[in-house]
């Protein structure tokens, strides 16, 4: 099997490689947009940092870069102080809006291609800063083929959850597909909706940010894909057995990380179900049981310790302990806590700040904090909602969607123990209790509308019809955690908006256990401005809706019954 560098040089130009709105991106076709970009990246320095939407896009500058000697930095988001902290100057940064009016290149020029370029993944490392991991390209091509050993005869064309910016994504929906002649989708879903009718003989690549949410309309999903996989954080047993019930199979976990490659798979059928190690990889534990990892995915080969302690059984396989260190998975993001509660020190309104993950709210991540005299006055002036909202927005320009916090405490002092050392448990305790809109209660400040967030025009309104406006804010809570890197606004989020403007306009609930006619066209992300239409049927309580933004239909439904 030969390498992915090789495989895009030599391919057929017939051959697709990616499937853009159900039209094949070919492997000529990468190959023009390479030579395409070369004379676009000669001041872009040694490193290329890629942060592209499309899948073919991203194998076009991979593709560039190997032509022309460079390497690859595939940065987690391109928020600007991000890129600067990682040192990536504006003119390294490749995106989408590169391969706009780009003019036919040299495509004999690609055939100096280094065969196994350099490539840069950031993760948060546990000093709270991202940490650079490097890789040759080999190494990943080598946990393809092993991939392709365990499950090339069940494997068919990749559609897919998750972006390809990480190394899971990269590997699975890029690198592997490639290298063995299988159609990737160039986008990821956004919605389930988006893969209706798509599923049947496929590879599903997926994370438990998707798996745990999946839609009441089981026959979405039919018929079944043939492979589902699922790797970022631990897939809940719930709803692991959730997915059998759906999918009519068993989700494929991997475990593994950006600096180890995978280590171990599993199919959840049962709770306690161990984990079985990838060929070639060797698992050991130290005293402290810490996972000691010999695999030839790692860059030198060799051996490291991660962070991850278990229970080594007798025939190799393992079980998972919780880890070790304050690295925490949240939807799919490695995430230092240390990081965030730095960010979260450094502003004016906060004293001093515990993060933890909460297990019980999907492993959304929470912040207790202890607040300064100027946070407290704007505690008392706006209350805990706005408040935090403000605080999320100001670690915004520093901290991606998962870092931020989703929960958030305000407390007089944050409890420690005889040590002077905060308690897991006592801090996991506050969040026990949650109000009706999913957020736990705070100290301070009344419960609050997710509307509270917008600023509404009442366009138009009568007894049975509404037309209102609003921008979509990045402060809704409705972008936690859907999806790091790319918040939109999902669909229940969208259904659950159209309900609660109808109960602020009319005084009705209409039931959301009858939600019928659903179509999703377009996806939502903050700042796009929307136009919500309502229509009222008294006689049955029901209410439909349709969402626009820039005059196009994003969504429409029914909620009750509309007879």
């Amino acid at each position: 099997m030969n390498g992915l560098i090789q495989t895009l040089l030599e391919a057929e130009t017939s051959r697709p490689l990616f499937l853009r709105d159900e039209a094949p991106v070919t492997a000529g076709e990468v190959r023009r947009l390479a030579a395409g970009l070369l004379p676009r990246i000669t001041d872009a320095g040694d490193t290329l940092f890629l942060s592209v939407a499309s899948a073919a896009h991203l194998t076009a500058s991979l593709l560039a870069a190997a032509a022309s000697g460079r390497a690859i930095a595939m940065p987690a988001h391109a928020q600007p102080e991000y890129l600067a902290e990682i040192g990536c100057p504006p003119e390294a940064l490749i995106t989408d809006a590169a391969f706009e009016g780009l003019t036919d290149g040299d495509i004999a020029a690609l055939g100096a291609a280094d065969l196994d370029p350099i490539l840069d993944f950031f993760t948060s490392g546990s000093s709270g800063a991202p940490k650079r991991v490097r890789k040759n390209l080999s190494r990943l091509e080598i946990e393809a083929r092993a991939l392709d050993g365990l499950w090339g005869l069940e494997a068919g064309r990749v559609i897919a959850t998750v972006s390809h910016q990480h190394f899971y994504g990269f590997l699975f929906r890029v690198v592997w597909p490639v290298m063995t002649a299988r159609v990737s989708d160039d986008a990821p879903a956004v919605y389930w909706e988006n893969l209706e009718g798509r599923f049947e003989g496929a590879t599903l690549v997926s994370s438990p940010a998707h798996l745990t949410r999946l839609s009441p309309r089981a026959e979405l999903y039919a018929p079944h894909p043939d492979l589902i996989f699922s790797s970022g954080q631990l897939l809940p047993t719930d709803a692991a057995q959730a997915c059998i019930g759906v999918f009519g199979r068993a989700v494929t976990e991997v475990l593994g990380s950006t600096e180890t490659g995978g280590l171990a798979w599993r199919r959840q059928t049962a709770p306690e179900t161990l984990w079985t190690p990838f060929p070639d990889v060797s698992i050991t534990t130290d005293e402290a049981q810490a996972l000691i990892v010999r695999s030839p995915y790692l860059q030198d080969g060799g051996t490291e310790q991660t962070g991850d302690i278990i229970a080594l059984q007798p025939d190799g396989r393992f079980q998972l302990k919780p880890r070790g260190d304050r690295i925490v998975k949240i939807d799919g993001k490695r995430v230092s806590l240390a990081r965030v509660e730095e960010a979260l020190g450094r502003l004016p309104e906060i004293a001093a700040a515990a993060t933890l993950a909460l297990p019980d709210l999907k492993g959304a991540l929470g912040a207790v904090v202890e607040l300064t005299p100027a946070g407290q006055a704007l505690l008392d002036e706006e209350g805990r909602f706005r408040l935090s909202r403000r605080l999320r927005a100001a670690i915004a320009p520093v901290l991606e969607s998962a870092e931020r916090p989703k929960y958030w405490r305000f407390v007089d002092r944050i409890e420690t123990n005889s040590q002077g050392k905060r308690v897991l448990s006592v801090l996991a305790a506050l969040f026990s209790a949650s109000d009706g809109e999913g957020t736990p209660q705070a100290r301070h400040g009344p419960a609050a509308s997710p509307l509270d967030a917008l600023a509404l025009e009442i366009e138009q309104t009568s007894e049975t019809t509404a037309r209102i406006a609003f921008t979509l804010t990045p402060e809704l809570i409705y972008f936690d955690g859907h999806f790091p890197g790319q918040p939109i606004l999902p669909g229940v989020s969208q259904v659950h908006l159209a309900a609660l403007l109808a109960e602020r306009l009319w005084g009705v609930a209409p039931s959301s256990a009858n939600i019928s006619r659903l179509k999703f066209r377009r996806v939502l992300a903050p700042g796009d401005p929307v136009v919500l239409q309502l229509r009222r049927y008294p006689a049955s309580g029901g209410v439909s809706f349709v969402f626009q933004t820039n005059g196009a239909p994003a969504s429409q439904g029914d909620i009750g019954d509309v007879r």
